[in-house]
């Protein structure tokens, strides 16, 4: 099958070079349009928080543009994310999705670090992570996606432990005006936006962006539940109840140098699978409410000299309502905050030197807690909190130095400390450099640490007769080295090999303490290691604005001597983009990924290696370059494929993902 695929991948593109070979030659406008592409795709900010080439930086970066995001017709940022080298996707029980970056998952992705123009999304203390609200995160407002792996504490602080992921979305200059847009497709999704954006003579300006979408789920077949196997009245079989549904509001208002932006999200949705291993039916619902509003100012003290300052409040919420019993249901609920703000200096000390340091303090809350329990939704009555309220305190300072001591040599230094009232400081230094040893040919190397702070749920959770907090609970922490080589063998082709090596010590996880009760604790350790292979080659003359890519992890974790479960050796990214002409262009997306080991003890045979084969049609620029149409289909040949359940889950088997599904999409223009 997978032989089969990669042949038609490259049948097509034959039949199409052919097909098209003589198409008219691009105009002087779509050779602005594509050169201005081209340089957006070769920026990052993320990586040193100042703008780089991502051939100079000494990050493993991965940049995808707007125009990379319509030609994949990428529904939401889980699309988009799963086309980046050493970053996989799958199905959790509860519904939200897991990030899985170099070998390494866990069920709330906590140890990646995602954030919005640069503000930081792991609003969730009780758990940690951003999934819960933003893996379906829209993608018509995105303007880049900057995917920076390894470790990024130095600058970043608390979770940049294995990524740190920046969603950049359009501003007033991106918009100009009026852009609307809807979607629809398979499981009854429906996905709608508007925008609008607009410059001010008196140095004002605004943008705001409204999204909502809805969608039934991919009902996927759940054989068995704990209930069923006992011959007990159970939903199962049955199918799984992941409804959901999203409005958000983004804002960026600016006059002069000052800014005030944020973003509110309310989520419901309903769950995969479920808690106590019951197949839940429409009774079992997940409210979210995230929020964040940031005042930020640029103070520009001399030419070579300038202060950004900010001050924030950021907010989540949750209230679910959960199936645990036959005939028992509980309620949990709480409200976070964070309040804080950040002092950075930025000194350009000359044109090969820039000097960046910065403090910062927050102050974070947890509160209005919510624990019931009853027969039904609608009788529920109020029990022992399982959490507690909580208070933590938490400052950093960190400093870097990016230097090129010459033309071909990017030396990158820096280190930051953080300070926690509940469990103490954490010191975690970066250094690196990128060689351009001859010309379109560089070395790199890189060293860091990063941390992963104690959730609160981690730290107290209290009153449960099988899993308890542990107050004393230290930072997980990870120690990174890289080397990589990239490449520009011939104009248009970009290759680069990156050695990855990462050694995760004290790693939070639940520890047997007596008979049937557990709690957290500082447990055990991992090797990840592994090989990104990626190459991308962009066409020229007639057939400019057409590219091939392809991308490639070899990767291997290991915990007390096994392969890490539920993760796999390789996974592949065969991918290529045809423009007919002007307007019209086709992709297509072949993902292979390997077979999935089990744990220790877990007698159920591995997850099968699988192939997915994506196409897509694109219409730009239309009716006076007002109108964008596509279409894509997932999935082409229908392939069943499996994501991995956990050993718990042992009699379900494992989570059928999607069959063949289908989206549409238009953006309006004015």
């Amino acid at each position: 099958m997978i032989k089969y695929l990669y042949t038609l991948l490259v049948g097509a593109l034959v039949l199409n070079s052919s097909a098209f070979a003589d198409a008219s030659a691009p105009n002087d406008d779509l050779e602005k349009e594509l050169a201005y592409l081209a340089a957006e795709r070769q920026v990052v900010v993320t990586a040193s928080k100042m703008e780089e080439h991502v051939d100079k930086t000494v990050a493993t970066t991965t940049v995808i543009t707007q125009d990379d995001i319509a030609h994949i017709g990428a529904r939401n940022l889980l699309d988009v994310l799963r086309l980046v080298p050493g970053i996989g996707i799958t199905q959790s029980q509860f519904g939200w999705r897991e990030i899985e970056v170099r070998g390494v998952k866990t069920l709330a992705s906590e140890k990646v670090q995602i954030m919005l123009n640069g503000h930081p999304l792991d609003h969730n203390l009780q758990n940690a992570g951003s999934t819960w609200v933003y893996d379906d995160l829209p993608v018509d407002t995105i303007k880049r996606v900057e995917v920076v792996r390894g470790p990024g504490s130095a600058l970043y602080g608390a979770n940049a432990f294995l990524a740190v992921i920046n969603i950049i979305t359009q501003n007033a200059k991106d918009l100009n005006g009026v852009q609307t847009s809807a979607g629809w497709g398979s499981f009854d999704t429906q996905q709608y936006r508007a925008s609008w954006g607009k410059q001010f003579d008196n140095t004002a300006e605004a943008a705001l962006h409204f999204n909502f979408t809805d969608t039934n789920g991919i009902n996927s077949p759940i054989p068995a539940d704990s209930l069923s196997v006992q011959g007990l009245k159970s939903n199962a079989p049955g199918k799984s109840q992941l409804t959901e549904g999203r409005y958000d509001l983004e804002w960026q208002l600016g006059y002069q140098d000052f800014k005030l932006d944020g973003r509110y999200i309310n989520k419901k949705a309903g769950t995969f699978f479920g808690v106590a291993s019951i197949l839940s039916d429409d009774r079992t619902q997940q409210d979210y409410n995230d929020y964040f509003l940031r005042l930020s100012r640029n103070w520009k003290i001399k030419d070579n000299f300038t202060v950004d300052t900010q001050v924030f409040h950021d907010s989540f919420g949750f209230d679910n309502t959960w199936q645990v019993a036959p005939a028992q249901f509980s309620r949990f609920g709480l409200q976070d905050t964070r309040t804080g703000g950040e002092i950075q200096a930025n000194y350009h000390i000359n044109d090969a030197q820039t000097l960046i340091s910065g403090f910062s303090y927050a102050k974070e809350q947890q509160g209005n807690l919510i624990d019931q329990a009853g027969p039904d939704p609608a009788h529920l009555v109020p029990v022992l909190s399982t959490t507690e309220e909580r208070t933590r305190r938490r400052w950093g300072v960190y400093i870097e130095d990016v230097w090129d001591p010459l033309k071909n040599i990017r030396l990158t230094l820096g280190a930051r400390y953080d300070r926690y009232n509940d469990f103490g400081g954490t010191f975690n230094p970066r250094m690196g450099f990128n060689w351009e040893v001859i010309k379109n040919y560089s070395l790199k190397f890189s060293y860091g640490t990063a941390y992963r702070a104690p959730a609160f749920g981690e730290l107290g959770l209290v009153n449960n007769p099988v899993l308890l907090g542990n107050p004393t609970l230290k930072p997980e922490e990870v120690k990174t080295f890289e080397a990589g080589v990239i490449a520009h063998p011939v104009t248009g082709l970009t290759t680069q090999a990156t050695y990855y090596h990462s050694a995760i010590n004290q790693i939070i996880s639940v520890v047997s303490i007596s008979g049937s009760t557990s709690r957290y604790d500082n447990n055990g350790s991992l090797v990840a290691e592994g090989v990104e292979l990626e190459m991308r080659y962009d066409f020229d003359g007639n057939l400019h604005g057409s590219y091939i890519s392809a991308n490639q992890i070899l990767q291997h974790s290991v915990q007390l001597g096994q392969q890490l479960a539920d993760v796999p050796r390789q996974r592949t990214n065969l991918t290529a983009n045809w423009a007919f002409d002007n307007t019209w262009s086709s992709f297509a997306h072949v993902l292979i990924k390997g077979n999935t080991l089990r744990n220790l003890g877990d007698t159920r045979n591995d997850v099968p290696a699988y192939a997915l084969f994506d196409m897509g049609l694109l219409g730009k620029n239309m009716f006076g370059k007002q109108v964008d149409i596509s279409f894509n289909v997932y999935n082409l040949f229908d392939k069943r494929y499996y994501d991995p359940a956990p050993a718990s889950l042992n009699f379900i088997g494992d989570y059928q993902m999607a069959g063949r599904a289908f989206f549409g999409h238009v953006n309006l223009k004015f």
